[in-house]
């Protein structure tokens, strides 16, 4: 009772304390809202044979789903309202669909670089390691390496194909199409093992009902990721689903996992350490370690009668030479001293439990610590306690060397003087004969061997600021082992670090018991004892610097409720003014937003004048030489000098003014109308049914003026038969802005340019791309352009609303959404997505119709 009590209590405090969880909550931009309204349902592939994961279900009519990803899936429409909808297929089919985007997406991936092409990968949402099953009776297996020679069972098309070519070049791979046919494989005695994720192998080892246990869990960085693949020319979609995922709590995948998932335990694991090229080479060179042992430091290592160093840093040495692939020489050693001068002469590499000290740094370097106790006081029962060093001072105090307590403390407490001691029984031996008041030494070794000793007068009286961090200690001319130590340890999973402390915590007697039962119950309660009355004391001391803390608080409190009220007067102040001085700039801003919607028809009313010119003079021409011909005319008729050939030629030129005249008659009439429409339209929200090709032209022909004196070209791509039932007004506001930005900023000192407009029809959206080959617009401006007021031609006639009109009019009136591409000197392309037939407005649309749209505050 008394080992159990002490083993569980000591447990206790070297245990981590465990991590806070926090949750999400998904707030989508307004880009990613649009994307959602645009795309009304998501369809995501998935390979409906791959339970517990994802599957069809068996008692449904063919369209529903199940398992893991499923679930994480659903929580993510949930989260985001997206609407999801699945399609089962085999995994190469499902694979197949997502590169080809004849789908939305695939459940259940792995990001390898051969899909990123056409993929873009989510945060991962399950990290599940990969299970090696082989038939029982096997021998024991610790690395993938280990089933060279062998026949392991793989689905084909996976990250676990190139994972088993990259860890077991010399393994025989069967590729299968799914579990059942890996089941049926190794039952045929065509394969020896099954390689998947854990889920999957459970599941297929229950439904085949075959004897085949789990020998290996694989751990891999990127295979062991799970992921959801998306289509990656949809930007908005990764971001939503991304926020989706991490708005997940930590309770509901708690609920996921306890639904669809098992654990193994006891089974042996190994991890992928991302070993560099040149540390593999490193640990080739070096395929031999010598390794110092203290043989008197139980738990963390000793020596035991049969002479094998033992204890909690020999497990982790273990697993870690079982990782590395290299050979531990042991060297057990007794004296501390001679430890470190072994190490420090190189007649060993490094040593497997140590803590660093500045002395140390000049010849060791310390591995990330795998195992940390903190340092106590310990001090007779009889005497009076010690709760801290500072109770400690102008005292003789027994410290231990191999913990570096030694050098720490002269640093941080000149007025304690300490007594090295070689060990924890020596320092106890020194306290017990009354050369010293106390003894500080960590406490998982030294409480470990209070039990041990069956010594039951000392106890712990008081806590210190240090703590004991053990790692392994090696030679610093040996850089590049060091970090190769650090991945191995930060490999080495949770439960098997746990189980390594369980397992030497618990006090074990390698000599014959002859203490009664009551007496190591007496010990124990003893111990137990010591340990609450430093907590009491602990607590005392606290409490009384909390109730200073509060006296100190309740002063300061009454200030800042005075500061408080005069605050919130001047709060309630500026707020006042800042709303009125809110209110002007909105009427400011509305006022120029008009002022720019009216400047932009004044520009049309100039390009309408500019294009009648050329008709009404051609007309006026004609008009005015047919009158001259008439007068010609009529004078030889009353002096009766008409010849045959005059009125021949009187009549072909008549004729001839008269076609100039009613041609260019019906140009202006025709150029009337056509502007008369889009003057209607931009003034107006007017909502009719026309034919996009043509609304652009006139657009263009509106333009025709300030455009027709450089040399640039204006391309036009777009079906005659794509028609719209929408706003042309504001469309027409927008590819004038557009027109006017490009003119301006990105042909500015271009000695030819060219401007692309085309569309497409994909279902019952239109998609409009506006291109041009200009200067680009820089990195810096590329996240402001929609701003108003912001541009970089201040004074000089940019008011800086083009573009926010561009972005207002889409994404309200027409209900579209648009997105820049651009690079300096590459152009500018402005993707513009719109409904074929645009939503009903209502009073905000119309406002931002009319170019009033609130602005932001």
């Amino acid at each position: 009772m008394a080992r159990m009590l002490c083993g569980l209590l000591l447990a206790a405090l070297c245990a981590p304390a465990p991590a806070a969880s926090g949750q999400g909550q998904v707030s989508l931009t307004p880009a990613e809202q649009a994307w959602l309204q645009a795309h009304p349902v998501v369809t995501l592939a998935l390979d409906q044979n791959n339970p517990p994961l994802n599957f069809r279900r068996s008692d449904a009519e063919g369209a529903s789903f199940a398992g893991v990803s499923i679930d994480y899936a659903n929580l993510i429409a949930a989260k985001t309202g997206l609407t999801i909808r699945f399609a089962g297929s085999t995994w190469e089919k499902a694979l197949e669909q997502a590169m080809a985007h004849q789908v939305d997406g695939l459940l259940c991936a792995n990001d390898r670089p051969e899909r990123r092409d056409k993929l873009a990968f989510s945060l991962p949402y399950l990290e599940l390691p990969i299970a090696l099953a082989t038939r029982p009776g096997q021998q024991d297996i610790h690395t993938l390496s280990a089933m060279a020679g062998r026949r392991i069972a793989v689905m084909r098309d996976t990250a676990r194909v190139p994972l088993l070519r990259a860890r077991c070049p010399d393994c025989v791979l069967v590729e299968v199409d799914d579990p059942p046919q890996a089941m049926a494989r190794i039952q045929a005695g065509m394969a020896d093992a099954f390689f998947d994720d854990l889920p999957v192998v459970q599941r297929a080892i229950a439904a085949s009902g075959s004897r085949l246990r789990i020998a290996l869990l694989y751990y891999y960085s990127e295979a062991a990721a799970t992921r959801i693949g998306l289509r990656n020319d949809a930007p908005e979609l990764l971001s939503i689903v991304n926020k989706g995922l991490a708005a997940i709590t930590a309770a509901e995948q708690e609920q996921i996992h306890t639904r669809w998932l098992s654990t193994a335990n006891g089974v042996p694991v190994e991890r992928d350490l991302q070993l560099t090229a040149a540390q593999r080479a490193w640990l080739a060179a070096h395929p031999v370690i010598r390794v110092g042992v203290d043989a008197a430091r139980a738990p963390i290592e000793s020596v035991g009668d049969d002479g094998k160093p033992r204890g909690i840093s020999q497990e982790y040495l273990r697993r870690v030479e079982e990782m590395l692939g290299v050979r531990f020489e042991l060297v057990p050693m007794r004296d501390p001293e001679l430890i470190l001068g072994r190490l420090e002469q190189h007649e060993v590499d490094m040593l497997s439990a140590i803590s660093q000290t500045e002395s140390r740094q000049r010849f060791m370097t310390l591995s990330d610590p795998f195992l940390t106790s903190p340092i106590v006081i310990y001090t007779a029962t009889s005497a009076p306690p010690a709760p801290g060093l500072s109770n400690l001072n102008g005292k003789r105090v027994a410290v231990s060397t191999r913990a570096g307590v030694a050098e720490m403390l002269p640093r941080d407490w000149p007025s304690i003087v300490p007594v090295t001691a070689i060990s924890f029984k020596v320092a106890l031996d020194l306290l017990h004969r009354d050369e010293v008041s106390a003894v500080v030494a960590p406490l998982l070794t030294g409480t470990h061997q209070l039990v041990e000793l069956g010594t039951s007068d000392i106890r712990v009286s008081g806590e210190t600021e240090y703590n004991y961090k053990v790692g392994f200690g090696v030679r610093n001319d040996w850089a590049e082992l060091p970090p190769i130590l650090n991945l191995a340890l930060a490999a080495i999973p949770k439960f098997e670090r746990d189980g390594f402390k369980q397992k030497w915590t618990v006090v074990r007697f390698d000599h014959e018991t002859d203490y009664r039962p009551l007496g190591a119950l007496l010990l124990a309660i003893a111990i137990a004892l010591a340990f609450i009355f430093q907590l009491r004391v602990m607590v005392k001391r606290r409490t009384a610097e909390l109730q200073q803390e509060v006296s100190a608080r309740r002063a300061r409190e009454a200030d800042i409720q005075r500061l408080n009220a005069a605050l919130e007067l001047r709060v309630e102040q500026r707020t006042a003014e800042l709303r009125r001085a809110n209110d002007d700039l909105r009427v400011a801003a509305d006022q120029l937003v008009q002022t720019e919607k009216v400047a932009s028809l004044g520009r049309l009313v100039a390009g309408i004048a500019h294009e009648l010119n050329t008709p009404l003079g051609s007309t006026l021409t004609a008009s005015t030489t047919l009158k001259a011909h008439l007068v010609t005319f009529g004078q030889a008729a009353l002096e009766g000098k008409l010849k045959r050939s005059s009125v021949e030629d009187f009549v072909v030129q008549s004729k001839l003014a008269c076609e100039i005249i009613e041609r260019n008659a019906h140009r202006a009439a025709g150029l009337i109308d056509n502007f008369k429409e889009l003057a209607v339209d931009q003034a107006s929200a007017r909502r009719r049914l026309f034919p996009l090709r043509r609304t652009v032209e006139e657009v263009i022909a509106s333009h025709h003026n300030a455009w027709k004196a450089t040399p640039h070209r204006i391309e036009v791509d777009i079906a005659e038969t794509l028609q719209m039932d929408s706003f042309p007004g504001p469309l027409a506001q927008v590819l004038c802005n557009l027109l006017e930005n490009t003119l301006v900023h990105g042909f500015a000192g271009k000695d030819a340019g060219r401007v692309r407009i085309s569309a497409s029809l994909q279902d019952e959206r239109v998609d409009i791309q506006y291109a041009d080959d200009g200067a680009g617009i820089p990195p810096e401006h590329r996240g402001k352009i929609y701003d108003p007021f912001f541009t970089t031609r201040l004074g000089q006639g940019g008011s800086g609303l083009g573009l926010y009109i561009v972005q207002t009019m889409v994404s309200g009136v027409l209900g579209g959404s648009i997105v820049v591409q651009s690079s300096p000197g590459q152009g500018t392309t402005f993707q513009i997505a719109l409904p074929r037939s645009a939503p009903r407005l209502t009073a905000s649309t119309v406002a931002g119709a009319h170019g009033l749209a609130p602005l932001p505050s």
